[in-house]
């Protein structure tokens, strides 16, 4: 058996010989071992000189904690701290008098500022700081614990670290000041040692929102090689060991780590390209190989697309011809084993197909014409029924008969209806007009045995409803609940009402009710115990016309009455008048 490669098979065969296989093997030699060995010392490189800087830091923020112990320590300042706020400029001056040496004493390598637990009241003395501030509150609030916060002031990049912490007065642990060391940008920043060797390394101290607090690199004086958006998507953050991310047109390796506190960590980044470089000849190779191969292959895809696009013409010129009228045959490429071969043949099978439905379609025709004519044959002229119903209400009348007068006119009313079935909607009034016949009829020839009442909600009397089938409903009430009661304790409650997008039409009895398992729908009717005797074919025709009309959400079910009964709901759709065809 031979084999024959269908469209698919070719094309994969000839990408995969000319393209996936010298590209595969030369990027698994070139790129695959290069980049794991350069990912691996580079990974090691930045996370030792990362730790190295991450204790740096850890150690110039350590030293600024432990400075603030000496203010706390200092029972001068706690003295000067509790006393009355001044009540005059001389007093305020007299306490500036004494702080100053107090700040100059303890003020380190840090601008140290302390201030009362009230600022207002010394406004010549704390400037701006008016005690509302978050690092104020803040530092009041965590019981002699410090903070850090990061101050932008220069073009809303942070310019320094702002160290805050309550000064308490011991035994009873009341807040009576609060103390702020000013650590300065340029002071973070040296903490970062840059290794000799490499000039495009950077690295940077991170909020956690991503924004920089400190940073350094060699080749930018103010240490912003890259602009971190703590709104970016790839974020410095502590995720896989060695990340790749994409700033400025630039790839870069990246590692971070957390710091202990504040929720900060350390990044370290240095351009691909300054590790990468000695494989750059081999990836210009591989892109001159890929070139070529791209060139062999579409000299080689347009022999192939010519092998397929002259056999779709010819194809598309036949369907042209369908299209104007006239069924032809595509005779060429027929005996081909790949799927234009399939496709021609598939075309002429549409073809034969379409003239044996044209044959069908004329023997339909003929039948339906002798039909037609059959119908007609056999028709009965309604106006004969009218004319007769009249002249047999005209004798009733002259008789003095008013109770065959009134059923002869209900019995006309039900002919005229029933028999124009052209349309098969109406409207819910003449409906209902059908349904008061009916039942004017039934109670003439039983004596009024039973009631019927009328709920009809008048503003969808004129709304499209399907024709005769409410009646079933009643038909059924009457033949199973009212003809197994005494005269004149059978009762029918018909209540139609309509709600945004149905109109549901109620027929409750108080007969005996469904006896056994109430069905779920009127097409399980004759299964039930309700009327062993009656197949139930009047709702289940119902039903059956309203779900092929309307769709399976509408139709008829049926449920017992609570105080005994049965009752028939149909669900009906609320139809637009003007979307109507009536």
């Amino acid at each position: 058996m031979k084999f024959h490669p269908n469209l698919y098979v070719k094309v994969s065969i000839l990408l995969l010989s000319i393209v996936a296989i010298p590209t595969v093997l030369l990027g698994y030699l070139s790129f695959n071992q290069s980049n794991q060995q350069i990912q691996t010392i580079t990974k090691m490189f930045l996370f030792d000189d990362l730790n190295h800087n991450a204790i740096r830091m850890k150690s110039l923020l350590s030293q600024t904690e432990l400075q603030s112990e000496k203010v706390l320590e200092s029972s001068k300042m706690k003295t000067l701290l509790k006393n009355m706020p001044p009540q005059s400029s001389l007093e305020e001056y007299d306490f500036i008098r004494q702080i100053n040496p107090l700040l100059e004493e303890m003020r380190g390598g840090y601008e140290l500022n302390v201030y009362p637990l009230n600022p207002k009241s010394y406004a010549n003395y704390s400037g701006n700081v008016t005690g509302d501030e978050d690092w104020f509150q803040t530092a009041l609030s965590l019981e002699g614990k410090g903070a850090w916060y990061v101050r932008s002031t220069v073009d809303g990049l942070p310019s320094e670290l702002l160290y805050v912490r309550a000064i308490r007065d011991y035994p009873v642990l009341q807040p009576i000041g609060v103390l702020t060391l000013h650590v300065p940008r340029y002071l973070l920043d040296n903490q970062f040692v840059i290794p000799e060797q490499i000039n495009a390394i950077s690295y940077y101290m991170l909020e956690g929102s991503g924004r920089v607090i400190a940073s350094r690199s060699r080749n930018s004086g103010e240490g912003e090689l890259i602009r971190i958006d703590p709104d970016s998507e790839d974020q410095l953050s502590e995720g896989s060991p060695l990340k790749i991310i994409h700033r400025n047109g630039i790839d870069f390796y990246v590692v971070s780590k957390p710091l202990d506190s504040n929720n900060w960590r350390m990044a370290a980044l240095i351009p691909i390209k300054e590790v990468t470089g000695p494989i750059v000849k081999i990836k210009r190779f591989t892109w001159l190989l890929v070139a070529s191969s791209i060139g062999v292959m579409s000299i080689l895809l347009l022999l192939l697309v010519r092998s397929v696009t002259i056999p779709i013409r010819t194809l598309v010129r036949s369907m042209r011809t369908v299209y104007k009228g006239q069924l032809v045959y595509c005779d060429d490429y027929s005996l081909r084993k790949d799927e234009i071969g399939q496709l021609v043949r598939g075309y002429n099978s549409m073809i034969k197909g379409m003239y044996e439905l044209i044959d069908k379609m004329k023997l339909y025709e003929e039948e339906k014409r002798k039909l037609e004519i059959r119908a007609l044959v056999h028709q009965v002229n309604p106006h004969f029924l009218y004319n007769t119903m009249d002249t047999i209400k005209w004798k009733a009348e002259k008789v003095y008969a008013p109770e065959i007068v009134s059923m002869v006119d209900s019995l006309s009313n039900l002919l005229r209806f029933s028999i124009h079935t052209d349309e098969e909607l109406t409207t819910l009034e003449r409906e209902m007009e059908y349904v008061k016949n009916y039942v004017s009829l039934v109670l003439q020839r039983n004596y009024d045995a039973f009631s019927v009442y009328y709920q009809i909600d008048r503003d969808i009397l004129y709304r499209p409803f399907m024709k005769l089938t409410v009646q079933p409903l009643v038909e059924n009430a009457i033949k199973h609940a009212m003809n197994v009661l005494e005269n004149g304790e059978g009762k029918i409650m018909i209540t139609v009402r309509g709600s945004e997008d149905r109109i549901m039409c109620i027929v409750e009895d108080n007969g005996p009710g469904i006896s056994g398992e109430i069905p779920k729908n009127a097409a399980k009717f004759q299964e039930t115990a309700y009327n062993p005797n009656s197949s139930g074919v009047g709702l289940l025709n119902t039903d059956r016309r309203l779900k092929l009309r309307f769709g399976g959400s509408f139709g008829i079910t049926l449920e017992n009455r609570e105080s005994g009964g049965c009752k028939v709901i149909l669900l009906h759709p609320l139809i637009d008048t003007e979307s109507s065809s009536l």
